[in-house]
């Protein structure tokens, strides 16, 4: 209840106090000596200020009401609006109730208001009259006027009202005028009906308890009677509509059985036109009064049993809970016809126009959702053609809607709204889960060209653009077909950033190990090659050289990727700290497997003893000018024999362990061996930093030396393999020494010497031609001069070999020729065969030559 309802009304002492008592205000208004406050507001609201108003306005000398205990009555009027009821109080009860304006009939009392009687008019003197009024308090209670334009078919306060005050009051004074005897809504006998049946289920079970013998007065006052029908012929006609209605109306089954007269009482009293006849109708009210004041009167009104027996104080709490309870009653809340019959119509029209949207809907929206393709579907007119179909369906409801009552129509608008969009939200979250699809796709293809194409572009503002660009369009479309937005999209949005995030956080774990890919890659293509190039020829500073330039190609990879002072690293991809620092670790250690990788691959056991044996035969078979050696004796084998082992064993200590030069061995800053850190870094992934790093046992099957060797990352040879491979190393040279020294013997004793003598006498005759002959001497000089310079040159072997070559080349050369003349030739042997056998007659000639036509020639 609003704070307007709880102020308590003013002290009678106040001289400006409103003359009004009909306005919605709580504020009394000003009579002679009393004043005025409204119990229930136009609005439904009862006043909590009731007790205390009748603390202030009864005429008791006490702060409390316990002087005024039982002695009080409560007097209600109801009736039609205009028809004096308002006149009647006050001039019965010496109110100041608001009145109608003559020149202008409209409303005056709203709600229920209650005034204390000073003074009954009477017919006796005022004398008598106080005497008589100090002995009972007298609360009158205006209730407003039912049937009036300004509530319309509103008929649930008017209701409500005469409930109250006929659940509330000893007499019910019900005012209608003598015209109106007989009829049934102008005599307000509908409302009764409704009044009656209520007033049973909410309190008649009261009435069970035997020694309940309360009842209501129902004081019917006649006004503007003309005496041409007499008041018992106008009582006769209200019993028998009141019995009417007795009969007809629901009662409940305990109540059966009670009658009419069980719970009320009737009284009649006519009072004369107020115009026309003013002095009888002052006369007619003071008898009134009469009835109400004199004990002794026969008709006299207030009875026991009208009275509810409880005090003052506890009425004004009885009221208050009636009031609640009747107002919370459904039973008082009935339809008019005009309500009943714009429900049916606009269910009616709600449902037609729904049906009507249904094909349109369904042809045209749901039908091609069932099979929808990423480039066929034009967002704007889905969206257009949406919009106006859920325009024209409420255009057509308005249309034939609109005529009937206005709360009705907006209400069943709101339930087809409700609907429509229950029917669109299906095809539209399919629309909208499509696009979600289909812009995941072009997100994905986006940012791995962009990152491709826009190297110069930092990834994490690439990505913050393109994400922003997708999350609009991506909206845009959405409220194109959102009606307006009267469909809800923000949780699909929600979900697309979270997928776009998904892809974001795949494609940087895609880029970081992209980093280490190539990272890897460039350290082992500058590392390669120098590792070769030192291990060729390696010395005690081989290894500190191998090691300083790992670390500086590792440096250099490192370095463009650094910033800040405090040596933190970033890869401008938007990832997180965390994640950046596990790269930066999986492109160290990496790039020591790369390291390790490297040198093994070089210094393999097979490639060590390759190695062994290239430096071993570069020495052994050229001299330091790289010419081929040839030994003349063994000596000279066994002299260049040992130091050119002694070459190739010399580099055993330095690459059978990777040792530096002040004697300590390379150790990583990873154990590369280890398998749990090899499978922590085998890749970037989103869950790389959930990975546990938890100790494997090592394979307790391989032997000794093996796990040594997988456990010292400077070990390159092992012991027993480096013995393996100096032991082949050393059958291999020892061969080599021994084919060597075989040829040297060969040679020695091939031609003895005094061979040459026994030539030389032999010859001497054709030596001396040979001298004499100029042309024959000069060819010898020539000759023997050649030969001397091949031998200097020590290419007297290798122009033997050619000079054999040129001959047998052209040995090879003459043989086919001779073969190709000899047997080839079919020509010729054919001739050569007919010359053979030219003796014979022409006869056999035919027959040779018919035979020379089977030849393989003919056959091929």
């Amino acid at each position: 209840m609003s704070e307007e309802l709880s102020l308590p009304p003013p002290s009678l002492e106040e001289e400006n106090v409103s003359t009004t008592s009909s306005s919605s205000s709580f504020v009394p208004i000003e009579f002679t000596t009393q004043d005025a406050i409204q119990v229930i507001n136009e609005h439904k609201e009862f006043n909590d200020g009731i007790l205390e108003y009748i603390k202030t306005t009864a005429p008791v000398n006490s702060e409390t009401t316990g002087g005024i205990g039982n002695n009080y009555h409560i007097i209600s009027v109801f009736g039609s609006q205009s028809t004096g009821k308002s006149t009647l109080l006050n001039k019965l009860f010496n109110t100041n109730f608001d009145v109608m304006d003559e020149t202008n009939r409209q409303q005056t009392t709203k709600g229920i208001w209650m005034a204390y009687s000073p003074h009954i008019s009477t017919t006796k003197s005022a004398s008598k009259q106080t005497s008589n009024q100090l002995r009972e308090n007298v609360f009158v209670m205006d209730v407003e006027g039912t049937d009036g334009r300004e509530r319309g078919e509103d008929q649930d306060f008017e209701r409500k009202a005469a409930l109250f005050a006929l659940s509330t009051s000893e007499i019910l004074i019900i005012n209608t005028w003598e015209q109106q005897i007989g009829l049934y809504q102008g005599a307000n006998m509908g409302l009764l009906k409704t009044v009656f049946e209520v007033n049973l289920s909410l309190f008649g079970k009261s009435k069970l308890d035997s020694s309940n013998d309360h009842k209501v007065l129902l004081l019917f006052v006649i006004r503007d009677h003309i005496g041409t029908t007499s008041k018992e012929s106008l009582s006769n006609t209200i019993k028998a509509s009141l019995s009417t209605i007795w009969e007809s109306l629901n009662k409940p089954s305990e109540l059966q059985k009670f009658q009419f007269e069980d719970f009320f009482d009737l009284a009649f009293h006519t009072l004369s036109h107020k115009v026309l006849q003013a002095d009888l109708f002052t006369t007619d009210v003071e008898h009134l009064g009469d009835k109400l004041i004199d004990v002794n009167d026969s008709e006299y009104l207030f009875k026991p049993e009208y009275h509810h027996s409880i005090p003052i104080d506890g009425w004004t709490m009885y009221a208050q809970q009636c009031w609640q309870q009747i107002d919370s009653n459904k039973d008082l809340d009935l339809p008019t016809q005009q309500i009943l019959v714009a429900k049916f119509k606009c269910d009616e029209i709600l449902n037609t126009v729904y049906e009507e949207f249904l094909v349109k809907y369904k042809a045209n929206i749901q039908a091609p959702t069932k099979d929808l393709k990423s480039n066929d579907i034009d967002y704007e007119e889905v969206g257009l053609y949406m919009n106006d179909l859920f325009n024209d369906t409420l255009e057509d409801y308005d249309i034939s809607a609109s005529r009937y009552n206005n709360s009705v129509y907006e209400q069943k608008k709101l339930t087809l709204i409700s609907k429509l969009n229950d029917s669109f939200k299906e095809s539209f979250e399919l629309y909208i889960q499509h696009l979600i699809d289909a812009l995941l796709i072009s997100f994905k293809e986006s940012l791995k060209s962009k990152s491709r194409s826009n190297s110069n572009i930092r990834f994490v503002e690439l990505i913050k653009v393109l994400k922003s660009n997708f999350i609009m369009d991506f909206n845009t479309k959405a409220l194109l077909i959102s009606l307006e937005g009267k469909l809800q999209f923000t949780n699909y949005e929600r979900t697309l950033s979270t997928k776009f995030d998904e892809i974001i956080a795949q494609q940087q774990v895609n880029e970081l190990n992209n980093i280490v890919n190539k990272s890897t890659k460039k350290l082992g293509s500058g590392l390669n090659k120098f590792v070769i190039q030192e291990l060729s020829e390696p010395d005690e500073s081989s290894w500190d050289k191998i090691l300083s330039k790992f670390k500086e190609t590792l440096k250099e990879i490192l370095v463009k990727y650094e910033v800040g002072d405090d040596e933190g690293y970033d890869f401008g991809l938007g990832t997180s700290q965390e994640l950046t620092q596990f790269t930066i670790d999986s492109i160290k250690f990496k790039s020591w497997t790369k390291f390790h990788e490297i040198v093994k691959k070089y210094i393999s056991r097979e490639n060590f003893l390759n190695i062994l044996k290239e430096r071993f035969e570069d020495k052994f078979r050229y001299d330091e000018n790289g010419l081929p050696r040839l030994y003349q004796n063994v000596h000279e084998l066994e002299i260049n024999f040992k130091k050119s082992k002694d070459f190739a064993l010399r580099i055993v200590p330095f690459v059978t362990i990777a040792k530096l030069s002040d004697d300590s061995e390379i150790l990583p800053d990873f154990n590369v061996f280890d398998k749990q850190l090899q499978k922590k870094f085998q890749s970037v992934t989103i869950n790389s930093l959930e990975i546990e790093e938890n100790p494997l046992e090592l394979d307790s099957d391989s032997d000794e030396d093996d796990e040594e060797n997988e456990l010292n990352f400077a070990i390159l040879i092992s012991e027993t393999d480096k013995a393996l491979v100096l032991s082949k190393f050393k059958r291999e040279t020892d061969a080599v020494f021994v084919e060597t020294n075989r040829s040297i013997v060969q040679h020695v004793t091939q031609i003895p010497y005094y061979i040459y003598l026994v030539i030389l006498v032999l010859g001497w005759n054709e030596f001396l031609a040979v001298i004499r002959n100029p042309l024959l001497f000069s060819l010898i000089l020539i000759s023997s001069a050649g030969i001397y310079l091949l031998y200097t040159l020590n290419l007297l072997r290798p122009a033997t070999i050619v000079v054999q070559k040129f001959v047998d080349e052209c040995a090879a050369q003459g043989k086919a020729q001779l073969k190709q003349w000899l047997v080839d030739d079919h020509g010729m042997h054919a001739n050569n065969l007919g010359k053979i056998s030219g003796g014979r007659g022409g006869k056999e000639t035919v027959e040779e030559i018919e035979l020379d036509d089977l030849s393989p020639v003919d056959s091929e």
